[in-house]
C-alpha cells in the first residue's frame, strides 16, 4: 500500500479513537483559521479560550529544482500573529520550533499556505494551521516516548530533515513531513517510541514501498516508520501486536520504493486527529530524546538553509534547547571561511556559489558544550546544475572509545574529488566506505570536501565524539 492511502486509512481509523476517548487523552487539537477567524480551544478546568488570527506574513528562500532546472521562492518561515482572549503575540512557524504559550494556550504553527504544497502536498485550505493545548500539560500529556534510534546522538548525521524543513537536491519543492535520522543500515536497533499497538507491517518480502511499520498510541497518535528493510524487521510483529515503550522493531535502513537509497536513515512520523492534516513530530522527538538522553544539550544551528551569491543571510542558533535545570551562556560559530562570531543569531555574507558547512557550538552553566551544522547553498544567478551535497554517516555513534574502529559511509551528489578530514590531523582522498580510529578522547569534526561542475565547493561536517 502505498503511503497516501496508507496514512488515510491509519488517521481515519484514529479518529474513531479520538471521538471514543475523554478530553484529557487527546493530544493537541488542531486549528485551521483564515485571517480574522476565531476558534475555540477548551482548557483541563473546562474553561475555553478563543484563538484569533490575526495575520501570517511568510519568509521565503531561493530553492534550486533539479528537474526543471530552475530557482523557485521556497517558504522557511512564517510569522503568525494570534490574539489569545485579549493577548496578542507573534509566534514563528518553521523547523526545530516549539510550542508557545500565549494565555493559557500552547500553540505552535503546523501549516501556512505556502507550506502546503510540493512532492509531499498538504490539505489545507485556509491560511494557517495551528496545534493547540492547555498551556498548564505536557504538550501530549499521555504519550511516555523514547528516542526511536537506540544509542544516537542528537544531530549526529548530516542527514537530519524535520518537519517543514527544505530536502535538498529534489527535482520539485520538497517540504518535509515527520522526522529523518541518517544512519548507516541495518546496524542500529529502531525502537517503539511508545506504547502501542501495531496496525502495519511490511511483510517478509517488503510492501514495495518504503516498508512501512505502523503504531497506534495512547493519545489518539499514528506512529508512521519507513525505510527499514525488510529482512531486518522483526517477524513476529503482526497487525494486534502490542509494543512497549522503547522495544526493538527492526533495525534502521535504506528502502525506498522496494529498492535500496543513496540516504539511508529512519523516517518516524506522527499523524492523527483529521483525515489528510499533518502535525509537527519534532516536539514529540525533542521530549523523546530528553527521556533517553536527559543531561545532553540539543544544538540546533538550522538544518538546511539557502541564499543566492553576494547575499547575507541570518544564521540562528537560538532554538537550540540545554538541559534541564541549566541554561545556555555560549553561542559560538566557526564558518567555513576560517571566519569565526559570537551569538545566538549571526549575519554572515556568501559572495560564491557552493555549498557550506557552518560550525554552532553552545555551551551551558555547567561548562556542557556540543555542536550542530548548519548547510548554506548558494546558488549562482540563472543556475543549472544542482548544487552539491555530500551524505557523511558513521558507525558506532556512542560508546567510541580511543582504538574503536569508527565506519565511515560517505555518498555524494554533484561532487568530484572528494577528500574526507578526521579532524585528529588525519585526511585522505574519500572513499564510499572508510574506516578511522581515533587515539585519544574528544571531539573531532570530519569534513568531506569536493568540487562541483559549475555549482561551487561543497564543504559537509559531522561531529563524533570520542569518550
Amino acid at each position: 500500500m502505498h503511503l497516501k492511502a496508507l496514512l488515510v486509512c491509519a488517521v481515519a481509523a484514529t479518529l474513531a479513537l479520538l471521538m471514543a476517548a475523554g478530553a484529557s487523552d487527546l493530544a493537541p487539537v488542531l486549528l485551521e483559521l483564515d485571517r480574522g477567524e476565531a476558534a475555540p480551544v477548551r482548557l483541563a478546568n473546562g474553561a475555553q479560550r478563543a484563538v484569533r488570527l490575526l495575520d501570517c506574513r511568510e519568509h521565503t528562500e531561493p530553492y534550486y529544482e533539479s528537474a526543471n532546472k530552475q530557482t523557485v521562492q521556497a517558504v522557511v518561515s512564517a510569522d503568525v500573529t494570534v490574539d489569545v482572549d485579549g493577548v496578542t503575540r507573534k509566534i514563528t512557524g518553521g523547523p526545530f520550533r516549539m510550542p508557545v504559550a500565549v494565555n493559557g494556550v500552547s500553540l505552535l504553527v503546523a501549516c501556512t499556505r505556502g507550506w502546503t504544497g510540493g512532492i509531499d502536498p498538504d490539505a489545507l485550505a485556509k491560511d494557517v494551521r495551528l496545534e493547540a493545548s492547555d498551556a498548564s500539560k505536557p504538550w501530549y500529556s499521555n504519550e511516555r516516548v523514547v528516542f526511536p534510534v537506540r544509542n544516537y546522538r542528537w544531530h549526529a548525521m548530516n542527514y537530519q530533515h524535520t518537519y517543514l524543513g527544505l530536502a535538498v537536491n529534489q527535482a520539485k519543492l520538497y517540504y518535509h513531513r515527520g522526522e529523518d535520522f541518517g544512519m548507516i543500515p541495518d546496524l542500529e536497533q529502531a525502537l517503539a517510541i511508545t506504547d502501542a499497538v501495531v496496525t502495519t507491517v511490511p511483510g517478509p518480502g517488503g510492501d514495495g514501498d518504503s516498508n512501512y511499520v505502523v503504531l497506534e498510541g495512547s493519545a489518539g497518535l499514528r506512529f508512521l516508520y519507513a525505510h527499514m528493510n525488510a529482512t531486518h524487521i522483526r517477524k513476529d510483529l503482526q497487525p494486534g501486536s502490542r509494543v512497549a515503550c522503547g522495544e526493538v522493531l527492526g533495525l534502521t535502513g535504506d528502502t525506498w520504493a522496494g529498492h535500496p537509497v543513496i540516504d539511508p536513515h529512519l523516517h518516524v512520523e506522527a499523524t492523527g486527529k483529521l483525515a489528510g492534516r499533518k502535525i509537527d513530530t519534532f516536539p514529540l522527538i525533542a521530549a523523546a530524546y530528553r527521556t533517553s538522553f536527559p543531561d545532553e544539550l540539543l544544538p540546533v544551528a538550522g538544518g538546511w538553509r539557502h541564499a543566492s551569491a553576494g547575499d547575507s543571510i541570518t544564521l540562528d542558533g537560538s532554538l537550540s534547547q540545554a538541559a534541564d535545570g541549566t541554561e545556555l551562556v555560549g553561542f559560538d560559530w566557526r564558518f567555513s571561511d576560517g571566519t569565526g562570531a559570537h551569538g545566538p543569531s549571526v549575519t554572515k555574507r556568501y559572495n560564491e556559489p557552493g555549498a557550506y558547512s557552518e560550525q554552532l557550538t553552545i555551551t551551558d552553566d555547567q561548562g556542557r558544550s556540543d555542536s550542530d551544522f548548519v548547510e548554506v547553498f548558494v546558488l549562482s544567478p540563472g543556475q543549472k546544475t544542482a548544487p552539491p551535497y555530500a551524505w557523511i554517516n558513521y558507525y558506532p555513534v556512542r560508546g567510541i572509545r580511543p582504538g574503536t574502529d569508527v565506519r565511515f559511509l560517505t555518498r555524494c551528489s554533484s561532487l568530484r574529488n572528494l577528500s574526507i578530514d578526521y579532524g585528529d590531523g588525519v585526511s585522505e582522498p574519500s572513499a564510499e566506505s572508510t574506516t578511522h580510529s581515533y587515539q585519544r578522547r574528544g571531539t573531532y569534526v570530519v569534513t568531506v570536501r569536493g568540487e562541483s561542475a559549475g555549482a561551487g565547493p561543497g564543504v559537509f561536517r559531522v561531529r563524533v565524539i570520542v569518550e
